[in-house]
Formats: C-alpha cells, structure tokens, sequence
C-alpha cells in the first residue's frame, strides 16, 4: 500500500490512500487458452490491446483490455498485472498529443517485491490478459496510470488523463523492468505495440 505523490508538473492537489489500493481495484487478469503456433518474425511476446466498449461519459471508468502472447517454444514469466510493466508509448486526443503528470508513490511494502510475486510461468504459445482501467479519482482527475519501481522500494507514477471529450488514440508496450532474484528473458519486453481508440462523451 502507498501514497502517490505528485510532481512538479502536477495539476493537483493529492487526496492520500491511493497507489496499490486503488490500482488493485483497477485492474485484473485472466488466464487463456494457448494461441496457435507462430509464424515466422513474429515477436518473442505478442502484444494486442482492445476497448471494452467503444465509448465512455465523462466520469466513467476506461476499460482496456490487453492480451500477452508467449510466442517462444520455451517457458517464460509474464506479469499478471499491468503495474511495473505497461507503458503508455504515446496518447492523443482528438488528433493532439496528452501530455502526462508523473509522481511518485511510497509503499508500506517494497513495490518490486510485489511485482516478483504477480509474474506467472506462462507456457509456449499461452497467453495472460491484463485489464488496466482508469483511476477518476487520481491526483489528476480521470486518468491511465502506468508505475515503475524507483529503485527504492517505491514507485514512479505517471498519469494520462482521460477526463475531457474527445476522440483518444493509445499506443501502449510491455516493458517489464529488471526485477531483483528474476533471470533475464526474452519476455520481460515486446517489440510489438498495441493500439486502441475510444471515444470520451460529455454530459
């Protein structure tokens, strides 16, 4: 559990309790079924992301859904959740780039430790299926939050708005940072990219 703290490029103020708390109400995942075998050039860790519906009102909870393939003939760890390991590579709104806030969050926990214990071995050719959902009560208002251990025991946060209007466009990757007690593997990143759009409605 933690608090997160806003930077110097923040908007607003910070309410406290939030961090692992409200991420794990936010988020979830799924086991599936194995995929069909690969073809050739495919990437190590197949990346899809797709809406859970097509729009929201303002004030509602974005739903992505993201979906991991293990495409090596070899077992390999991939986290069950998008904490530490989705990145958002860009996000736009109505054709114009968001820009994001990032922060900081403090556990009572060590945040590494945690991500060690949300890796699944994953078989060849099986997949994970992450849900990342927008926070309406982050220190920015609605907003996509993406983390990464900051090396001590904490987090960095980064929050992407999603509170106005408009069309969005989002490009997120799998980047699983180097975890302490974790061998290196071809999966901890992907050089696929997933793209999804949804539509933010007033009133």
């Amino acid at each position: 559990m933690g608090v997160p703290r806003v930077g110097t490029a923040g908007r607003a103020a910070l309410i406290g309790g939030l961090a692992l708390l409200l991420l794990g109400t936010t988020v979830g995942c799924r086991r599936s079924r194995p995929s069909p075998a690969p073809t050739a050039g495919t990437a190590t860790v197949g990346l899809t992301v797709s809406a859970a519906q097509p729009s929201y009102r303002v004030g509602e909870q974005v739903s992505l859904r993201l979906k991991l393939v293990n495409n090596r003939d070899a077992e390999c760890q991939l986290s069950r959740l998008p904490d530490g390991a989705v990145t958002v590579m860009s996000l736009t709104r109505d054709g114009t780039a968001v820009a994001p806030t990032v922060g900081g969050a403090a556990y009572y926990r060590d945040f590494t430790a945690y991500l060690v214990e949300n890796l699944v071995r994953v078989p060849p050719r099986g997949s994970m299926e992450l849900t990342l959902g927008s926070d309406p009560q982050s220190p920015v208002g609605a907003a996509l939050t993406t983390s990464a251990p900051d090396g001590r025991g904490g987090a960095a946060i980064t929050w992407w708005p999603v509170d106005q209007p408009g069309a969005y466009r989002l490009v997120l990757g799998y980047l699983r940072a180097p975890l302490r007690g974790v061998p290196a593997d071809a999966c901890a990143a992907t050089a696929e990219q997933g793209t999804v759009a949804f539509e933010v409605r007033g009133g």
